[in-house]
């Protein structure tokens, strides 16, 4: 498997995690996620103290998930008062149901090389 580019999940680092949850109808959920994508390529990444996001998709289809990592809470706050931002995330109206956290990363679990290779195929 290729490798992918991916946020670097660290527990204890100084930036500010959030992870946000946009509940949506089954139809709408394509639409809640070009929003997303769409925010994060043509604002979030242009702004100072942006460091990577993750756009998710629920298989059921009623819910959105962003994982972002900014410099500080001040800096994504910033990026939303924007007028960049504002006119973007008006289309989110009557889509959604928005529950935002800011999060500490605690723990990050990895696969432990020697042990995965070490083991016999089932």
């Amino acid at each position: 498997m290729p490798d992918a580019a991916m946020a670097e999940v660290v527990s204890g680092a100084s930036y500010a995690t959030f992870i946000n949850t946009f509940r949506c109808q089954p139809s709408s959920q394509d639409e809640v996620v070009r929003i997303n994508v769409e925010i994060l390529e043509e604002v979030a990444s242009t702004y100072p103290g942006f460091i990577s996001a993750a756009v998710h998709r629920s298989r059921d289809g009623t819910r959105v998930f962003n994982y972002l990592q900014w410099e500080s809470a001040e800096h994504l706050a910033a990026m939303q008062r924007s007028p960049e931002f504002r006119a973007i995330a008006r289309r989110f109206a009557g889509l959604i149901d928005f529950e935002p956290h800011e999060c500490d990363v605690v723990h990050v679990g990895e696969r432990r090389r020697e042990q995965t290779e070490s083991r016999p195929e089932k």
